[in-house]
C-alpha cells in the first residue's frame, strides 16, 4: 500500500494469528475483527460504511470489537453513519475512547445500543461461542475522570473468572499496566494511530511505550492497532490504517 493515505476509501483488513499461552482454550478457531479509531464525522460517506460492514460480514467473524474513538463529533451528528453498523451479523461490543468521552458518551451509547452494539465500559460479560464459554472485559477510557466518572479497575479485574478465556478491551494500550495479577489472555487497544503522520511518530513514541503491533506482558498478549480513521487532517503518512482480523488458535 502507498505510504500516503487520504480520506475514507481504504479497507485494509490484516489477518493476524494469535496463540495465547493459556491453560484455558479459546473457542476453536475463533475469528475476531477489531475496529478502532474510526473518528466518524458527517463527511464520512454512508457508501463507504456500507462497504465496510459488507466486507466484515463476508469474513464471518465470531465477534466484532470496537476499541474506542468511534466519533469525532457528537454522535447525534453521525446518527446515519452509526446506524449502518446495525447490519453487522456478528455480536458486537465497544468501549469508549477519549474522543468519545469528550464529544458525549451518553448519546453515543444510546445510538450504538439501538443498533445492537453493546457498551462494555467497566463491565464484564460471559459469552458462549461454538459451544465454549469466554469472557469479555471492557474499561472506559483513562480520561473518564474529566467527566466525573471513576474507573473501578480493581473491582472489575478481580471479578474475572480465572477458569475462562479472557479478552480485555481498553482504548489506551497503557492500561495493560493495571492487569497485574488478573488473568487476561488478550488485550486489544488502539489510540496511537501508529503516529499517523511521520515524523510525528517519534513524538508519539515518547508517550506511548506500546506504539503499535504485538506485545507480550507476562502471559497477556497485547495488540495495538493503528486504527482505521484520522485525527485532525484526513491524512496518514508512513502509518497505514488497518482492520485487524484475529485468528485465535
Amino acid at each position: 500500500m502507498s505510504e500516503v493515505q487520504i480520506g475514507f476509501k481504504y479497507f485494509p483488513f490484516k489477518e493476524i494469528s494469535l496463540h495465547p499461552k493459556s491453560s484455558h482454550e479459546a473457542p476453536e478457531n475463533m475469528k475476531i475483527i477489531q475496529l478502532s479509531d474510526l473518528h466518524l464525522h458527517p463527511k464520512v460517506t454512508i457508501s463507504y460504511l456500507k462497504s465496510l460492514v459488507a466486507q466484515i460480514n463476508e469474513r464471518e467473524p465470531d465477534l466484532v470489537l470496537f476499541t474506542g474513538d468511534i466519533v469525532e463529533c457528537n454522535a447525534t451528528k453521525v446518527h446515519k453513519q452509526l446506524k449502518i453498523f446495525e447490519n453487522l451479523k456478528a455480536p458486537s461490543y465497544y468501549v469508549t475512547g477519549n474522543h468519545d468521552i469528550f464529544y458525549g458518551k451518553k448519546e453515543l451509547q444510546i445510538i450504538l445500543e439501538e443498533n445492537n452494539i453493546v457498551c462494555l465500559d467497566n463491565k464484564l460479560i460471559r459469552l458462549k461461542l461454538k459451544g465454549q464459554y469466554l469472557q469479555l472485559v471492557g474499561v472506559s477510557d483513562r480520561y473518564s475522570f474529566l467527566r466525573g466518572k471513576k474507573r473501578p479497575l480493581k473491582e472489575l479485574l478481580s471479578s474475572i473468572d480465572k477458569d475462562l478465556f479472557t479478552i480485555f478491551l481498553a482504548h489506551q494500550p497503557k492500561d495493560i499496566e493495571h492487569i497485574k495479577d488478573a488473568r487476561v489472555d488478550i488485550q486489544l487497544s488502539g489510540h496511537t494511530h501508529g503516529g499517523q503522520i511521520f515524523p510525528f511518530t517519534y513524538l508519539v513514541k515518547m508517550f506511548q511505550p506500546y506504539f503499535f503491533g504485538l506485545y507480550k506482558k507476562q502471559d497477556t498478549i497485547l495488540y495495538v492497532t493503528t486504527g482505521l480513521g484520522y485525527w485532525g487532517v484526513s491524512l496518514r503518512y508512513k502509518a497505514n490504517s488497518e482492520i485487524p482480523v484475529f485468528l485465535i488458535k
